[in-house]
């Protein structure tokens, strides 16, 4: 069955077709790779994957709601390739001794499987510099916990929370690699000496701004997109004054240092508002929700 072409199926539940996706050959070596099976008569691999999987499809806040929701009716159960529903504490014995590796084995080698028709998918308009090169975006994002019920996710004096770092995959649409991290914890800390191959251009926060990485990055010839830090010491080489009619915030500096250098250094910019120049090869993209766009360009 294919990942976007596949015919409508009537004898199988939508969550075992789903499933179906990942090939049975693939779990089979991640679990021989990690031997996550051994001293397992009941509750394998396989078993774990699928009731992580509902789970998380389903929104299901307890073990207690994945056993029940499993439990439904016996053809369900025989439809998932299960002989019967896990109970809560085999779900929960196999959370604690089973190693996450094997799924995280599993998770980058479904990505590697996937990764050809993945991009054919891409329908975003690239850049004509940048195009064909692999574009990483990173960024965090704060999950508040109780901290009477989580006590080790201590974060403030009366509040708790984790840091989830996201590295994604702009062509794949998918992230390629999620570190956990407890939020009091800085960003710069949460993905550290992460290096990308030659030409890759990575777009991420100031908060994970660190000399050290950025070193590393030139050596292998990353290409990053950043903002500096206020506190960051500086020298100023040359001070280069704005065109008349050019201070009222609409035109970037980086048209005027393209214009400066008569168009030898290709320069992609960055900014909050639109770009007045006609020579500029632009796009608008939406954050998430928000209705206001970041203006993505590269002069000719």
């Amino acid at each position: 069955m294919g990942l976007f072409r596949r015919t409508k199926n009537k004898n199988k539940p939508l969550i075992r077709q789903i499933l179906d996706l990942v090939p049975p050959w693939l779990l089979n070596r991640c679990t021989d790779q990690h031997n996550s099976d051994k001293g397992c008569s009941k509750y394998k691999t396989y078993d774990q994957f699928l009731a992580m999987s509902f789970g998380q499809l389903n929104k299901c806040h307890t073990l207690s709601d994945i056993s029940s929701g499993i439990g439904v009716s016996q053809t369900f159960i025989s439809d998932l390739g299960l002989s019967q529903s896990p109970a809560k504490s085999t779900m929960s014995d196999g959370n604690k001794r089973r190693t996450y590796k094997v799924f995280e084995t599993l998770y980058n080698r479904l990505l590697t499987h996937y990764r050809c028709i993945l991009s054919k998918q891409h329908k975003s308009h690239i850049i004509k510099e940048i195009e064909g090169r692999t574009i990483k975006l990173i960024d965090s994002t704060t999950i508040s916990l109780c901290l009477s019920m989580f006590d080790w996710a201590k974060f403030r004096t009366a509040k708790g929370g984790l840091k989830i770092h996201t590295c994604w995959d702009d062509t794949l649409m998918l992230p390629d690699m999620v570190n956990i991290t407890p939020a009091k914890e800085h960003d710069r800390y949460g993905l550290k000496q992460l290096v990308f191959p030659k030409h890759t251009v990575v777009v991420e926060d100031r908060a994970y701004f660190d000399f050290e990485l950025i070193s590393q990055r030139i050596a292998a010839q990353n290409i990053f997109v950043t903002r500096i830090k206020s506190n960051t010491i500086y020298e100023d080489i040359e001070e280069i004054e704005l065109p008349d009619g050019k201070d009222d915030g609409e035109y970037d500096l980086g048209g005027h240092l393209h214009e400066k250098t008569g168009g030898k250094i290709p320069i992609i910019g960055v900014a909050k508002s639109g770009y007045d120049s006609n020579k500029l090869n632009s796009k608008a993209l939406l954050r998430g929700e928000s209705k206001k766009p970041l203006y993505i360009c590269n002069r000719n």
